[in-house]
């Protein structure tokens, strides 16, 4: 017996074309939210300036950085999106609200170089650009004006000693101009003005060298200039929606998966393996249709795959195992159709075969489908009103094949255990392969009492109509006694006018023949030969049986 372990890619495509709607379903459902999130969000342009960034005088090593060399691009990357950089590129864009500006910037560092990518996002390409542009250019004066400072401030403190010092060379001059020129002081004050004239001399050349090195300052430059870009950088639409479909189609596969396990009728033959630990023995497809109340035709799809069901249930008996009881899982034609089509396919191949119409609760039952009469029957063998051989009907077109029915009072008069191994035993004993159609399990015990008598049993079961837990429970009841259990024969959910019972004057009707192909034509419906009737009745062989003893009250 198969487990759910033993779970094959057959299975789960089962599960999938079970559910192909909600997959699809799923998957459509999540491309349109992606088309519609692509559809609503807002364009977005990126544009991007690179800049060098060149080491200054004010420029230290930092120990333990990410990057090499004097300047630490990761401290850069921070300055390009501070207060201070974002208000002079607010500045710069007309603009004043700077804190609007930095989220929309983004800095990378390429690996193993000293390049700034200066990234701004704006709902427009010129405002891309120029916000890239903006930033490129604030942090460029950002990093020129830090640089420059401390050369500032020398200047300064040069200009402020070199004006004392020109102060004093006035005042020096002046009080030279005072003198005689026999004076005895003058030539020392002459020495003291030339030394204050050298001295301011050395000023002016160093703040004309400070000038100088402020000139030769160079933060960086900008060495790929941003642009307008041409298309958008969001929304994506390929992008979205390949994320929609990957997220769509695993959702809709786990809700497939979820239905299946939660489902609560039969649907597949996987159900029957995994749900209720059942072997099955065939499946009628749903191709299959059931145009006419009666059995399949020996080429016809269901014909053939009865055929394929003797083979395999002959192979599992024994020679002196020949009674088998077909039961249902709930009230309804699936066991009467499967125990008629498997008692035909028997005959067909040459075996004597008796089928017994122990389901009284049928929508159609085994006499209809053979065209044999339906009185006398079982339930009067049981009560002792006619013997076994009187009950007995051969169906026509089968001579190998007999047909006891329900009786006049099949309703009234159930089975006992002894009526039931007494008719089996005799049935078997005249060398027939005996097929039961019993009553269903979930609403009778009678099916259990006749496979307890029985050498096989096989549940019949109609997918899309019986419950799963109800199949288990079914299975159950006929493994708690000796008789094997088969398997399972699986049917589809629609059996045409099987699920109907007939107005009693549409059963006396002969209806008009209707033209079908002859694939689907049933061998067993056509027209007699003439003097055939009469060949079948010299031929046929009368079931030796003994009459059946009435059963006692006790017994009963």
């Amino acid at each position: 017996m198969r487990t759910p372990a033993a779970r094959t890619l057959a299975d789960y495509g089962v599960i999938v074309r079970r559910s192909w709607w909600l997959i699809i379903g799923t998957v459509a459902a999540a491309l349109a939210a992606g088309f519609a999130h692509t559809s609503l969000s807002e364009e977005v342009y990126e544009s991007t300036s690179s800049i060098l960034v060149l080491p200054t005088a004010s420029d230290t090593a930092v120990a333990g950085a990410r990057t090499a060399g004097q300047v630490n691009l990761d401290t850069e990357a921070q300055l390009v999106k501070s207060t201070e950089v974002a208000l002079a590129a607010a500045e710069a864009l007309g603009t004043k609200d700077p804190d609007d500006l930095v989220p929309r910037v983004s800095v990378t560092v390429p690996p193993n170089t000293a390049v700034l990518e200066i990234t701004f996002r704006a709902g427009d390409p010129e405002a891309a650009q120029s916000g890239a542009v903006a930033f490129s250019e604030a942090y460029l004066e950002h990093r020129r004006s830090g640089a420059t400072a401390s050369i500032d401030r020398a200047i300064a403190a040069a200009a402020v000693a070199l004006d004392g010092v020109k102060a004093d060379v006035a005042a020096a001059e002046d009080e030279l101009s005072r003198m005689d020129s026999g004076d005895d002081d003058r030539s020392g004050l002459e020495s003291e003005l030339d030394a204050l004239r050298q001295e301011a001399e050395e000023f002016e050349a160093e703040i004309a060298e400070l000038g100088a090195q402020q000139d030769a300052v160079s933060p960086g430059r900008v060495i790929n200039q941003a642009s307008v870009p041409r298309a958008p950088v969001s929304p994506k639409a390929m992008f979205n929606l390949a994320a929609a479909l990957g997220l769509g189609l695993p959702l809709g596969l786990i809700l497939a998966w979820a239905r299946h396990r939660l489902a609560r009728k039969v649907g597949y033959p996987t159900d029957l393996v995994e749900r209720c630990e059942l072997d099955v023995l065939a499946s009628v497809p749903p191709a299959v249709k059931f145009q006419r109340r009666e059995v399949f035709g020996a080429y016809s799809p269901g014909g053939r795959v009865f055929s394929q069901l003797r083979n395999v249930v002959a192979s599992q008996l024994t020679h002196d195992q020949r009674v088998i009881v077909v039961a249902g899982v709930a009230p309804g034609p699936a066991a009467s159709v499967v125990a008629a089509n498997l008692a035909t396919a028997m005959a067909r191949a040459g075996d004597r075969a008796t089928a017994v119409a122990a389901n009284p609760s049928t929508t159609v039952g085994l006499p209809e489908l053979f065209g044999t009469d339906s009185v006398p029957g079982l339930a009067d063998v049981w009560s002792g009103r006619v013997d076994l051989a009187e009950a007995a009907h051969a169906a026509p077109r089968q001579p190998s094949l007999s047909v006891i029915g329900p009786g006049a009072a099949a309703r009234a008069a159930g089975p006992t255990s002894e009526a039931a191994a007494e008719t089996f035993s005799k049935l078997a004993e005249a060398g027939r392969f005996v097929v039961v159609d019993a009553p269903p399990l979930s609403c009778s015990a009678d099916a259990q009492l006749l496979a307890g008598h029985a050498d096989a049993v096989i549940l019949a079961v109609q997918s899309g109509r019986d419950a799963i837990a109800e199949t288990a429970a079914a299975a159950l009841a006929m493994r708690q006694i000796d008789t094997p259990l088969l398997g399972a024969v699986l049917l589809p959910s629609a059996l045409g006018p099987m699920n109907t019972v007939p107005l009693p004057s549409a059963r006396r009707e002969n209806p008009s023949p209707r033209k079908v192909s002859q694939d689907e034509t049933p061998t067993d419906s056509l027209e007699p030969v003439e003097g055939e009737a009469e060949e079948r009745a010299a031929t046929t062989q009368v079931i030796p049986v003994v009459p059946a003893a009435v059963p006692s009250a006790e017994s009963r």
